[in-house]
């Protein structure tokens, strides 16, 4: 299961809840953090974070690098979906954007990758009403819901 697109390769961390990898072009290296955590009271669903790392090791959600790679960059968190379905199969993954702006990209995402994340994936749009819909292309959604289709 993947993508056939370019990505960066990652590193996965023994719990395999956080791939660590680097966006890089001619001017910046920086350190990108896909996180998944547990959402309280309900350890079937899995929080998707995506951020900068900092100095300090923490996760910067907010920063837009600029490093002129969005498409590697999001290609890549994609490889870590199916790579955290291929350990945690039977989990759900939640996500919704640090800002309107990083949802709105998120949707953009899917609706260009929907065709091929359709293959193994069921994707639910949450709107903002708290309505669940299966993804929509061009609609709006407040956050996503991803989890394995079943093998029949």
């Amino acid at each position: 299961m993947e993508i056939n697109k370019p990505f960066y390769p990652y590193q996965l961390s023994e719990d395999a809840l956080r791939f660590d990898f680097h966006s890089v072009s001619n001017t910046k290296r920086i350190h990108k953090v896909v996180q998944y955590s547990p959402i309280p009271d309900n350890d079937s669903i899995f929080q998707l974070s995506f951020g900068d790392l900092k100095d300090d090791d923490t996760l910067d959600f907010l920063t837009v690098s600029d490093n002129q790679d969005m498409k590697k960059i999001l290609t890549t968190v994609i490889q870590t979906i199916f790579k955290f379905f291929e350990l945690k199969p039977d989990k759900t993954i939640v996500f919704i954007g640090s800002t309107e702006t990083r949802t709105r990209l998120y949707r953009i995402i899917i609706n260009k990758l929907i065709d091929e994340m359709e293959l193994y994936f069921n994707i639910i749009g949450i709107k903002e009403d708290g309505n669940q819909e299966s993804f929509i292309k061009n609609q709006q959604y407040l956050a996503f819901l991803i989890f394995l289709k079943d093998e029949k």
